[in-house]
């Protein structure tokens, strides 16, 4: 895990980083911060890389210039940070506020987002106007603790059922409550209860969407979530029985779950939407694995819309080679960009330059070696498949 501060504009913004692959950024709701999201990002398996933000006025994200906060504010911040970052089109995952965040920066740049999760989402956030004014009201004239006290922990965002189930999810939220500078939390409230209706635009939004329910939750009211997912061009609705408005908390395995399957989907069948991809800018392949010694970098795979090809980038410094090998369920070309190379096919021996281009037929061993003093670069493709794994990966002895 890599926690870190990332400077932009007028804020020192506190933000973690694990994993690699497609992007997924997770942003939390009031009064939060990346903290909620640990369960979830726990549950996650390899092949994406989760970005867990905290937002101005919250967590321990600092601000040099005060603000007005607004959907439009935070959305502008996550905008600087992921570019800062050099993330391009990731998935966004917000919760509550979060998701109308998500949303909002999806309506204002829909060419740098791949997909959207909401997660106990309204659009039109004034509806909750009079909790947050009433909380705000409170909190300026007894104090936060105070407030935390009397009024939050007899009617905290969970369902029964949830704390029947875990009970130290209410100390864990109210820790994160109460690490909020009093006044900032006071913002946040104003700013949700005078935040700007999405409603009316949803069917913008062209990206695959899916909003996650909580079949008990009082604050984003199911129905009002429902209601999201039909109105989106390309929504889907998963509803989690029994579960309050903090799914991040009360149901973590089952909200990664949703979040993985629906994930898997829009990798594997994205929008179809054409765009240019560099080499030198897509994730590298995982350090695990066959490939984890060399410099590899997916040009073109699932992720980003291949079902029957992928496409890619490796470099061999002189001497380098691939151990011999087979895919028992795709044939692979190999393309010389520059250098020279020895590619071993079956009993057949080819020297290879620049130019040069090699079909190796399924379950053929092969393996390929560096030879040129200059690095061997080298692009190849797998036929029918659309990752390694689908293709099969056989090492074989020398």
């Amino acid at each position: 895990m890599a926690e870190q501060r990332v400077v932009v504009d007028s804020l020192d913004v506190q933000v973690e980083v694990v994993g690699e692959g497609v992007p997924v950024v997770l942003i939390h709701g009031l009064g939060l911060s990346g903290a909620i999201w640990n369960r979830v990002r726990d549950q996650f398996g390899p092949g994406y890389q989760l970005i867990l933000v905290d937002l101005r006025g919250a967590g321990r994200t600092r601000e040099l210039r005060s603000e007005e906060l607004s959907l439009a504010r935070w959305a502008d911040d996550l905008g600087a940070l992921l570019a800062a970052l050099e993330i391009n089109r990731p998935v966004l995952v917000g919760h509550s506020l979060g998701a109308s965040i998500a949303l909002k920066y999806a309506l204002e740049r829909p060419d740098d987002v791949r997909a959207l999760v909401l997660i106990g989402a309204d659009p039109n956030l004034s509806n909750l106007a009079p909790r947050m004014l009433a909380s705000a009201e409170r909190i300026e004239s007894m104090g936060m603790e105070a407030w935390v006290a009397e009024y939050w922990s007899k009617n905290p965002p969970f369902s029964v059922a949830s704390l029947e189930r875990d009970s130290t999810i209410l100390e864990e939220y109210r820790d994160l409550l109460l690490q909020n500078d009093p006044a900032d939390y006071v913002r946040q409230c104003r700013a949700i209860a005078s935040a700007e209706s999405l409603a009316d635009r949803l069917g913008l939004v062209s990206q695959p969407a899916l909003v996650v329910v909580g079949g008990s939750d009082d604050r984003t009211l199911p129905e009002h979530g429902r209601q999201l997912a039909n109105d989106l061009a390309n929504g889907r609705v998963v509803e989690l029985p029994d579960v309050g408005h903090t799914l991040p908390l009360e149901a973590p395995e089952a909200t990664a779950a949703a979040l993985s399957a629906f994930l898997e989907d829009v990798v594997a069948r994205p929008n179809g939407r054409a765009g240019v991809l560099r080499a030198d800018t897509t994730p590298r392949n995982s350090p695990a694995g066959p490939f984890g010694h060399l410099d590899v970098r997916w040009v073109v795979g699932p992720e980003n819309g291949a079902t029957l090809i992928s496409f890619g980038q490796s470099t061999y410094p002189h001497g380098a080679t691939h151990e011999n090998h087979y895919h028992p369920k795709a044939e692979e070309v190999v393309m010389v960009v520059s250098g020279r190379g020895t590619q071993i096919v079956g009993d057949d021996g080819l020297d290879l330059g620049a130019g040069d281009i090699c079909f190796i037929p399924r379950n053929t061993p092969h393996r390929i070696t560096g030879t040129s003093e200059e690095d061997l670069v080298i692009l190849w493709a797998f036929g029918g498949a659309a990752s390694i794994e689908q293709a099969g990966y056989v090492p074989l002895p020398d």
